[in-house]
């Protein structure tokens, strides 16, 4: 793993609490996308997500009220997917290896 994102993996731990929830979304993009990644992390690959399930989870890794920005975030970086009507949505089968540098 290369030294930034390490350093950045022990700036993110700052943004977290006891729980492991994320506090704040951080401001610099390397550390918004291994926020993201945590989360993203939390899901089942193999399955389909209504939109307030999806919700659930973010809630869950979150202690701060802005859900639909980090599901936003989710959907803008490719982590996950859904359909245009955002009744459905799913782990994208492919952001492991566009993000690898941040694993």
């Amino acid at each position: 793993m290369n030294e930034d994102i390490e350093l950045y993996y022990e700036k993110l731990k700052r943004y977290c609490d006891s729980e492991d929830r994320l506090t704040q979304y951080p401001s610099k993009k390397p550390m918004r996308i291994l926020a993201l990644i945590r989360i993203v992390q939390k899901f089942d690959a193999t399955r389909k997500y209504t939109e307030k399930e999806v919700n659930q989870i973010i809630r869950d890794s979150i202690t701060f009220s802005d859900i639909e920005l980090i599901r936003r975030e989710m959907f803008q970086y490719r982590l996950i997917g859904r359909l245009k009507d955002g009744s459905e949505y799913w782990v994208e089968p492919n952001w492991r290896t566009e993000y690898a540098e941040y694993l």
